[in-house]
């Protein structure tokens, strides 16, 4: 018996053994690093929310042309008007995209007389963005192109609709000849406006209001701020390497891990973030794979609070700028004279970021001491503006928005006209008063 139990196990055992062989013979080994590699970050706790590319995309203004020469603008916060008639368009496919001439449409008697709708973006949007936001045919042979503009109107007389999408160069447009819309779309996004602030235009660029804007409040809100602790996790690979320089106690503070650089404002809570061993290679940057890469970086490295818009994107000699427009209320905040805060920057090199600019302070939705405001319009707006363009630089937008203070740890938002400019600079144009009493 015990014998057969022997001869049993000894089988056992050769078959094992023939199995091993055949593994070892025939199967692919395991390959995968077992270290951590170096281009990988310490998982940290997410400070803020992860974003989506389409969320970030959105027309800075709507301008509505309701004929006779009238004119009105929405803005994200005009609420609920801006909302509903980008949740119709989105919502609506544009088909069979056509290339044209600019000069093929008369549209300075268009934006006159025919009624429509025109959706302008801070910056030019390539196609290939565009399309993540609205139902556009993509199978056509200039895809590659960038928007700025997008124009819908009702051609009078004609009871047909045309779309036009323009292109950042401002020599090209291209007509949605199968676009999804009726004369009575158009007609429904026109009535919005009948009632609201009248606008108008000297050369269809810039549109000022007619009259002082009111429904505008200052307000305080509350605020938290990311410990210097919580970024470090966030950015260095290995949080334990980084090293403290502080030349002066009173000033910026900086933490360096040898490769890597962190500035910090402790005041402003402004950071600054640079990597020294991103690689540099030759060719050109491609626009959509930086803002892509960027807004990954984000989500891992931070993360948003609040909204944000994709506004602008610089190229340089060394690397491609990509900025997010912070928003509150849905009005942008621009930078103050004494508080950096309202964007995040990153500096991109073919998809790696070499550099990261952002505020620590994180607002909250707290909001207490509202106080009426208004801002300027008419005659006495127009010459703010008149006055910029003597100084030689092209206005080609104007936006309310808010100039952030910080006082005794409290933030108070004040509205404000903001410009931009065609290089895509921001500014604050003027200020608020307070409003009249009734």
């Amino acid at each position: 018996m015990i014998e057969k139990g022997k001869s049993l196990l000894l089988a056992v055992l050769v078959v094992l053994s023939l199995v091993q062989s055949y593994m070892l013979a025939y199967s692919t080994p395991y390959m995968d690093a077992k270290e951590k590699s170096d281009l990988n970050y310490v998982q940290a706790e997410p400070l803020g929310d992860e974003e989506k590319v389409e969320n970030l995309i959105f027309p800075e203004q709507l301008v509505l042309h309701m004929g006779e020469d009238k004119h009105t603008v929405f803005f994200p916060g005009t609420k609920p008007y801006y909302d509903l008639i980008l949740l119709k368009l989105s919502d609506r496919a544009f088909k069979g995209i056509q290339l044209g001439a600019y000069n093929s449409v008369d549209w300075d008697r268009v934006r006159r007389e025919d009624k429509g709708v025109e959706l302008r973006f801070a910056r030019a949007i390539p196609f290939d963005l565009l399309q993540r936001v609205f139902r556009i045919d993509g199978d056509f042979l200039f895809s590659g192109d960038s928007i700025d503009k997008i124009w819908i109107y009702a051609s009078q007389g004609q009871g047909e609709v045309r779309t036009f999408f323009f292109s950042a160069d401002g020599r090209n447009v291209y007509e949605a000849l199968r676009a999804d819309l009726t004369t009575q779309d158009v007609e429904g996004y026109v009535g919005f406006g009948q009632y609201w602030d009248s606008y108008s235009s000297a050369d269809g660029q810039v549109y000022v209001p007619d009259e002082p804007v009111g429904r505008i409040f200052s307000m305080q809100i509350n605020y938290n701020r990311y410990s210097i602790e919580q970024i470090q996790e966030n950015l260095f690979f290995d949080p334990g390497t980084t090293k403290t320089i502080q030349d002066n106690p009173a000033g910026p503070q900086y933490y360096t891990d040898t490769k890597r650089g962190l500035k910090i404002e402790p005041d402003s809570g402004w950071m600054s973030y640079t990597d020294t061993v991103v690689p540099t290679t030759s060719g050109q940057n491609d626009y959509i794979d930086n803002v892509l890469s960027a807004i990954s970086f984000i989500n891992q490295h931070g993360g948003w609070n609040g909204k944000h818009a994709l506004t602008q994107e610089v190229e340089t000699d060394a690397a491609s700028i990509v900025r997010f427009q912070q928003y509150y209320n849905e009005a942008p905040i621009l930078s103050g004279s004494n508080l950096s805060l309202g964007y995040m920057q990153l500096a991109m090199q073919q998809g790696v970021v070499s550099s990261y600019d952002r505020s620590l302070l994180v607002l909250g939705d707290k909001i207490t001491n509202k106080v009426a405001r208004q801002l300027p319009g008419g005659d006495a707006l127009r010459k703010l503006l008149s006055e910029v363009r003597v100084s030689g630089r092209d206005v080609e937008s104007l936006f309310p928005a808010y100039r952030p203070v910080l006082k005794d740890e409290k933030i108070t938002l004040l509205p404000v006209w903001g410009i931009r400019f065609s290089d895509g600079e921001v500014e604050i144009l003027t200020d608020s008063t307070p409003a009249p009493a009734k």
